[in-house]
């Protein structure tokens, strides 16, 4: 006899122990008197409802496998998804700052100037550009170079946006931190404005060393070693 023969009478075996179990068990008793007291038709929607019963109860856990690998992938995916952009963002933050350093504040006050000068402005419309201090904490000192203010008095709304929109334009490293816009004080059809700039701290890129020239020497021209010369010497 075969070692799966020997298995197969095994496995009937214990089959049949529990099946002779199950039958000595009081529930079991009870359920065959109530299955032996029904007419044909019941006992036939009783033995349908079991073999229903059977097969869902068969089909019920690689049904709920897959549903949970199902779920298992969906979560994977969305953490593998989650880590690769956390990766992109390290790298994009590690990286070396593309914007360019910034113009220094005598020219940024003559690019404002030229601005000014292209709005046709007139003289009383032109307060004046000082520099000013950084305010609040939001922003550290350490990061900014400048702070500009300039203060235009009695423009229109289609002002205020073209030389804003210029300022803006000097150098990406300039930013306008605050708009302040207020109704003039004579004539409410017209606004007084300040601009205040933020000239942002970029270092300056350090250039990379050049790499150093490489000096061959020729054969014939090599410098004998001191012990050619004690030998020649003999």
């Amino acid at each position: 006899m075969s070692r799966l023969d020997e298995l197969k009478d095994q496995l009937k075996a214990t089959g049949q122990r529990i099946g002779t179990a199950i039958q000595e068990t009081e529930g079991y008793q009870k359920l065959q008197d109530h299955y032996q007291s029904l007419n044909p038709s019941s006992q036939k929607m009783a033995w349908v409802g079991g073999i229903v019963l059977a097969a869902g109860l068969v089909l019920f856990y690689p049904l709920s496998q897959i549903s949970n690998s199902q779920a298992l992938m969906v979560s994977f995916e969305e953490k593998r998804n989650l880590i690769r952009d956390l990766f992109k963002t390290y790298r994009e933050s590690s990286a070396q700052a593309s914007i360019p350093v910034p113009p220094a504040v005598e020219i940024l006050k003559s690019s404002i100037d030229t601005i000014i000068n292209g709005a046709n402005l007139l003289p009383e419309q032109r307060v004046g550009t000082i520099e000013s201090t950084v305010e609040g904490r939001l922003i550290p000192q350490s990061l900014v170079s400048h702070v500009l203010e300039v203060k235009l008095a009695k423009l229109n709304l289609k002002q205020i946006v073209d030389i804003g929109t210029s300022i803006t334009g000097i150098s990406p490293s300039v930013k306008m931190k605050d708009l302040v816009i207020t109704a003039h004080s004579t004539d409410t059809r017209y606004f007084d404005v300040t601009y205040k700039l933020y000239s942002l701290n970029v270092p300056e890129p350090t250039p990379e060393p050049l790499p150093e020239p490489e000096i061959k020497t020729k054969k014939g021209n090599a410098k004998p070693s001191n012990k050619d010369d004690k030998e020649a010497g003999e």
